[in-house]
């Protein structure tokens, strides 16, 4: 099993491993080198990112305050320490090495620790470290070991957990209130943004868990149920989010009214859409969509593009987004409208109470019309981060699935131009916009993209400059962030086979992501699943592809190509599984493009070359 993450508890003098499934080992007393994995007792640097495998910190007193790095495993830290020695201190005498490996200032004694490393090797204090061969090498390190406590253990504790995830069978869910019980102790937690529930920790085998939620009616019903064991289970709580109404106009008596401006739609290409088959969805035309958003070729539209379309003048109703910090009389007041009718026409029962993400319908004029009505066991609506792109003035095309128009030219009720469905895979516009917009499909390198993705997505790694700070998974990770969805955590390219929000698949969907790796080596790359090509070959949107982002072929570039690179999988997150099921049963999609150089040139990419085969 992996450790992704540790944490240090002082008091107790355990070490708590946590699994990439969020199960947990506890390592508790025994030597520090042992709890800490950390045969060396190497020192935590202020860049976790330069200590390979080290995975968290700790902070001891003996007595003299020191933070030692934690490790994933044992060997993680023998690797460390041995590169450590050839790297930091290879033109070092043994005496030399000890009085900066063991310093005098943090209570040690460097030269004992030196006659005891020449005593137990056999190996002359005044030799250099890169003048040891690598028998005497290996008796330096094991004397180290020795030295450092000899990796006496203490006692293993494995903690197993629950962990669940609640969704509309596409999006996380966030704010969902339920009451957890866990023996005969009971708990009021919510989801957060990711839609997670707290962990729960089995803390007694044969423990019962009844996770209940308070349905419309106010009865408890009971949503999940089950006896602690020994095993880490996953569970993905799927909200039924069917039901819809509409209507343009409460039923009052006709008065003249004014003509409201047009409003734009922030629409996301998916696949399998022409610019033919939005404008007849909104009523305009293919030239006015091409016109407004600068499109040369009406045939070419490419998925994640974003298109602002202007639809029939209408005074259909704005759809409002509650924000942090929201309220509904806040929202009354910015957009001239009445609290109490706001309430009455979104079925909002109690003014006081309304969720981030939640979709409002506002008539300025007082009349507001809900376009949405749900019914379902869960109610609280999808909470979720609302992109740059998603102003509060604009109809939000998410969310939502298609509805026929309502109303028309003569018949007296103004037409409503009802949001489209876009779940589809979310992230994948802002992979989209990154691409085009900061990127320019490859033309701008690394160091001038005036971004760091492990930097907004909480990895310590000052750079994304170098052969030392690969960002392929730092950007998936952006994109997923940035869209709401949980992230793997880690820069490593592997993280997303691993982690517990991540479910595998067994097709490239659009927007999969596809984890690869070189065959015998904990390295590879990983990106999103773009689109399928005549010729067979499949394309693939992903950072540090060529030192920028840009779309590559999967075959030619990484699995037959100088690469060779394993294909692990496809994965989605695990709030997405079911609408990507979906997908996959309802069969696959016809190619749209013929090759990858079509597709570059159509983007205004270079065409492919060997520098795209760059990757780290």
């Amino acid at each position: 099993m992996r450790f992704i993450k540790a944490t240090y508890h002082l008091e107790t003098k355990t070490v708590e491993y946590e699994a990439g499934d969020g199960t947990r080992l506890l390592k508790t007393a025994g030597t520090l080198n042992w709890r800490f994995n950390n045969p060396g007792n190497i020192m935590a640097l202020p860049d976790a990112s330069k200590q390979k495998g080290r995975i968290g910190a700790g902070t001891v007193y003996n007595p003299k305050e020191n933070t030692f790095a934690i490790f994933s495993s044992i060997e993680a830290g023998e690797r460390e320490k041995c590169a450590l020695l050839r790297r930091k201190y290879r033109n070092d005498t043994i005496s030399e090495m000890m009085s900066q490996y063991a310093p005098e200032t943090a209570g040690n004694d460097p030269v004992a620790y030196a006659n005891f490393i020449s005593s137990e090797s056999g190996v002359a204090k005044d030799k250099k470290i890169s003048d040891l061969n690598d028998k005497e090498f290996g008796k330096v390190v094991d004397a180290i070991s020795k030295k450092e406590g000899g990796l006496k253990a203490g006692t293993e504790k494995w903690v197993y957990v629950t962990n669940l995830t609640v969704s509309d069978g596409s999006r996380p869910i966030a704010n969902v209130p339920f009451k957890v019980t866990l023996g005969s102790t009971s708990y009021e937690w919510k989801t957060d943004v990711y839609g997670k529930l707290k962990t729960i920790i089995h803390t007694k085998q044969g423990m019962v868990i009844v996770v209940k939620y308070t349905n419309s009616a106010g009865k408890e019903d009971v949503v999940y149920s089950a006896v602690a064991g020994d095993e880490t289970k996953n569970i993905l709580l799927t909200r039924n989010f069917s039901q819809f109404s509409a209507k343009t106009l409460a039923e009052t008596p006709k008065v003249p009214r004014e003509k409201s401006a047009l409003k734009p739609i922030d629409y996301i290409v998916m696949p399998g859409d022409s610019l033919s088959k939005i404008a007849k969805r909104y009523k305009t035309s293919t030239d006015e969509i091409a016109k407004n958003n600068n499109i040369k070729d009406v045939s070419k539209i490419f998925p994640g593009q974003h298109l602002t379309i202007y639809g029939a003048k209408t005074n259909s109703p704005l759809i409002y987004i509650v924000v942090p910090g929201d309220t509904l009389a806040k929202i009354a007041e910015k957009n001239g409208a009445n609290v109490d009718d706001i309430a009455r026409q979104n079925n909002i029962s109690d003014p006081n109470k309304i969720y981030l993400g939640q979709s409002i319908s506002i008539r300025k004029n007082g009349n507001n019309t809900a376009v949405e009505s749900d019914n379902s066991a869960i109610n609280p609506p999808t909470s979720k981060t609302v992109s740059k792109k998603q102003l509060q003035n604009k109809e939000v095309n998410s969310n939502k699935k298609t509805l026929e128009s309502v109303g028309g030219k003569n018949s007296g009720n103004p037409i409503a131009l009802l949001p489209h469905d876009q779940r589809e895979a979310p992230w994948m516009a802002v992979a989209f916009e990154e691409g085009d917009t900061r990127w320019k499909w490859g033309r701008v390198k690394e160091g001038d993209g005036g971004i760091n993705y492990h930097k907004k997505t909480g990895i310590n790694m000052s750079s994304m400059v170098g052969d030392s700070n690969p960002w392929c998974a730092s950007f998936v990770n952006y994109c997923l962030k940035e869209s709401g969805y949980s992230t793997s955590g880690s820069a490593s390219s592997q993280s997303f086979s691993k982690n517990k929000s991540f479910i595998k698949v067994s097709q490239p969907i659009y927007g999969a992501i596809v984890v690869l790796r070189k065959k015998g080596s904990w390295k590879g790359h990983v990106a999103f699943i773009y689109c399928l090509f005549e010729d067979g070959e499949i394309g693939v949107l992903g950072g540090n592809q060529g030192d920028s982002v840009t779309i590559n072929p999967l075959y030619q570039v990484y699995i037959n190509g100088r690469l060779h690179y394993e294909l692990i999988g496809f994965y989605v997150p695990n709030s997405y599984y079911s609408y990507a099921q979906k997908i996959i049963n309802s069969g696959s999609r016809e190619a749209a493009i013929s090759n990858i150089a079509e597709l570059r040139e159509s983007l205004g990419a270079n065409l492919l070359s060997k520098e795209d085969g760059r990757t780290r």
